[in-house]
């Protein structure tokens, strides 16, 4: 990339420009461009018509009630797309549009309202069929259905439980522990009880709980698990590109479907670097992905995969939300030290929110963590061990004495989304 060349990086649902200065050698790292199928809807209407490994919504005729599982506000699922070819098909199997119960798979993040409802689906999905937010600490939603052989209670919603027929929709996108979104996991975490969510994420500490990977990888085979023991009878997981469009579609078994997606995925996610630099400037790919920094601290684990140890992080997080979870918070300043945030989570019982802080402090124990963002202010960034700055200019002014000559830095606009791999 030429010097003096302007870098825009997603901030909130605007862009920050970047202009590097002179003898920066600057690597810019997206996920591939592909191109969004000509017909969105058609795409994911012919997944419907060609599933993997399982029967066509058309064989589940004499069905009364079916619950649908999505995504939450905070995931870029086209919810909008998705869920209108499936509910006609539906219909014209017999099944009335009230006993068609769409979930909004909330997990842990708070529970979603009518106005959200209308955002994710539409007015004319919202008000035909029954609309519902998961709400993983309300008791009376959650039904027991076991336990996985790694001892996770398998405890989820019962709207989802006790359907006739059981969908699950989503998103294949890179998970900094679970290695690929989609599949299981819009019902194991997405309808999940607080106590499944708990015991499946305590695994996060193995080293196969990788960015990227899921054959033996403990929580992702959990979730599988999950999967197995409550019932997922069709599940339809998209791939988006660079635009939030989507690129393909997959639709049927919840293994096999998955498997074939994230082989796509894996494809455009994946992108090879020459070597480490000194320098990340690390977007999480703008709202909704920076909605938080619950949210946002998934674009500083996948950086740290790019930066030396000792480097730096410039993290650009709009952050309208604030930090988004008070046990995130409450664990990060109430230690002096990245080192005594990790020794604390490996001495206690798992806790959500904890286990945030443990990932953001695995990469501050390594790397230089510098934060643009308007919605976290100068206090609670020094609760959170982040030096906090206006611009990326005032940061490399601040560092540049200390870089050597030629100081390399990688840009990662859509930081969550990107998987480096550094060629050996």
């Amino acid at each position: 990339m030429l010097a003096l060349e302007k870098i825009k990086i997603p901030y909130g649902k605007e862009n920050i420009e970047w202009t590097p200065p002179n003898g920066f050698q600057v690597e810019v790292i997206n996920p591939k461009a592909y191109e969004g199928a000509s017909n969105q809807e058609e795409e994911v209407v012919k997944a419907l018509e060609s599933p993997i490994g399982s029967k066509t919504i058309e064989e589940f005729k004499g069905v009364n009630k079916v619950a649908i599982a999505i995504s939450d506000l905070t995931r870029p699922v086209p919810n909008k797309v998705i869920i209108p070819p499936i509910v006609e098909k539906l219909e014209k199997i017999g099944v009335k549009s009230k006993n068609i119960f769409v979930i909004v798979g909330t997990g842990l993040h708070r529970p979603s309202d009518k106005e959200e409802f209308i955002h994710l689906l539409g007015e004319e999905i919202v008000d035909k069929v029954t609309v519902i937010s998961h709400d993983a600490n309300n008791e009376e939603l959650i039904v027991s259905c076991g336990v996985t052989s790694k001892g996770t209670p398998v405890e989820v919603n019962k709207y989802y439980a006790e359907a006739d027929l059981k969908i699950v929709t989503g998103m294949i996108d890179p998970h900094q522990f679970i290695g690929f979104t989609g599949g299981a996991k819009g019902l194991a975490i997405g309808l999940g009880s607080k106590r499944l969510i708990q015991a499946n994420h305590s695994m996060l500490t193995s080293e196969n709980a990788q960015l990227g990977l899921l054959e033996g990888n403990p929580p992702r085979e959990d979730i599988d698990e999950v999967g197995k023991i409550v019932g997922i009878d069709l599940i339809v997981n998209v791939i988006l590109n660079n635009n939030k469009e989507i690129v393909k579609a997959v639709a049927g078994h919840f293994i096999k479907a998955h498997r074939r997606g994230v082989e796509l995925a894996k494809d455009i996610f994946e992108v090879p670097i020459r070597e480490k630099a000194e320098i990340a400037i690390v977007s999480p790919g703008g709202f909704p992905k920076d909605l938080n920094m619950y949210q946002a601290q998934k674009g500083l684990a996948h950086a740290s995969r790019v930066v030396k140890d000792g480097g730096y992080i410039i993290l650009t997080a709009d952050c309208s939300e604030g930090i988004g979870d008070d046990k995130f918070y409450n664990t990060m300043k109430s230690f002096k030290t990245p080192e005594e945030v990790i020794e604390h989570f490996k001495s206690i019982e798992f806790e959500i929110g904890v286990h945030k802080a443990f990932l953001w402090c695995r990469t501050l124990s390594k790397i230089n963590v510098y934060l643009i963002s308007r919605g976290i202010n100068d206090r609670d960034s020094c609760g959170l061990m982040v030096e906090k700055r206006e611009s990326i200019e005032a940061v490399i002014e601040e560092i540049k004495h200390k870089l050597p000559e030629k100081p390399k830095v990688i840009v990662m606009p859509k930081a969550n989304s990107t998987i480096p791999v550094v060629n050996k």
